[in-house]
């Protein structure tokens, strides 16, 4: 295809992130600064169960916090991980979920990936059991959902909990079942390039009912006796403090952002699907380039990504600067980090090969179809 020079291609940079900010989540955040409750609140509760009806809970609960981070630090508290425990994880992700293990005290030990779609491989987690695992922490990268039943196979025979990464996933489902509403805990996150935000936020999905108050706990500093009066715009000066908490609830303005949100999640979600097909059909017939293998169908897309071959990603990576295209690494593997050196890990070849060739195109609520032929003759003008 034909190429304009770049000089008169550069006008605004295309980010590969930009939320959706509109009207009616601007008036939600104003409306809830100007009640003046800005902490935990009713509208935090109308966001847990907002959650829980779009998840179509009926026997599980959603306890919100300020972070994915947070849900699963509390989610890995709430277990009871400790020194001398171990948790299985993929190396390929965000370092958050591996500091959530490791700030328990509990070691994490990497697993490899599957080439398919770079979620957790079963036979690799597999191989890695031993008598001080305590669970496996399993991540739906891209919004792909991980091989959860099969992991549970395994987290059967061997009496280990799963602690769903579901960052990315928050609107996927799978076999027709949302993520969230099976398994064992799910942790979602609502943060600022999140495919719904809160500005920053997160959620724990819990199957067991009893759960609920020890999390409400863990996310507000051990108190036991606070929560509804919050819920109700009010202070509890009547508590006890019962356990080792934390300070990770989620406040009155980002659950109104996300309220707002909620409403336009399926829309949102199909047209990124709509957008990642459209890459998939410009990109998938370019030599040196790798698309992954679905057609979007009950993914809720939160990136896009490409694997460059042939050791050609820095080159595509400059070639799309200087055409005002933004990319993102996503991810390096977590075990080349100073902190996870000796982490006990597995054969990593899977890991370590893409992290040499992911590369994220710009992928956001509400694209141009402009801007997605932009990043489309951005790549396919890059010299074969």
């Amino acid at each position: 295809m034909a190429q304009a020079p770049v000089s008169q291609q550069v006008t605004e940079q295309v980010p590969v992130y930009r939320p959706y900010l509109g009207p009616e989540v601007q008036q939600a955040a104003q409306e809830a600064l100007a009640a003046g409750w800005l902490g935990m609140g009713p509208l935090s509760k109308q966001f847990e169960e907002a959650l829980e009806e779009r998840l179509g809970l009926t026997d599980r609960r959603v306890v919100s916090t300020n972070s994915c981070t947070e849900a699963l630090h509390i989610a890995a508290r709430l277990i009871g991980l400790g020194p001398g425990d171990e948790v299985i994880a993929p190396s390929f992700t965000y370092v958050a979920g591996h500091q959530a293990i490791s700030r328990t005290g509990a070691e994490v030990v990497f697993a490899d990936v599957d080439r398919e779609f770079l979620t957790l491989d079963p036979a690799r987690v597999r191989e890695l059991v031993t008598d001080r695992t305590r669970a496996i922490l399993v991540v739906d990268y891209l919004g792909i959902p991980a091989r959860v039943d099969e992991l549970r196979e395994i987290a059967d025979e061997h009496g280990l909990r799963i602690i769903e990464d579901a960052a990315h996933a928050f609107g996927s489902s799978s076999r027709g079942r949302p993520v969230g509403s099976f398994g064992d805990i799910t942790c979602f996150s609502f943060g600022p390039v999140k495919t719904i935000t809160t500005l920053e936020g997160g959620a724990v999905v819990t199957p067991d009912a009893a759960d609920v108050q020890t999390l409400r706990e863990l996310r507000h500093l051990g108190i036991n006796s606070d929560t509804d009066a919050r819920y109700r715009n009010q202070r509890n000066w009547d508590f006890d403090v019962v356990r080792q908490g934390y300070r990770c609830h989620l406040g009155s303005v980002p659950s109104a952002i996300g309220l707002a949100q909620m409403p336009l999640l399926d829309e949102i979600v199909a047209n990124r699907q709509d957008y990642c097909r459209y890459y998939d059909d410009a990109l998938r017939p370019l030599d040196g380039l790798l698309t992954f293998d679905t057609d979007w169908d009950g993914v809720a897309p939160y990136l896009y990504v490409v694997r460059v071959l042939d050791g050609r990603r820095q080159a595509l990576v400059e070639h799309l600067a200087q055409r005002g295209i933004a990319t993102g690494i996503h991810y390096y593997g977590a075990h080349g980090y100073s902190f996870y050196a000796d982490a006990r890990r597995g054969d990593l070849s899977v890991t370590e090969e893409a992290s040499e060739q992911v590369l994220t195109l710009p992928l956001h609520p509400y694209m141009e179809k402009e801007t997605l032929d932009r990043v489309v003759d951005g790549v396919r003008s890059f010299p074969a």
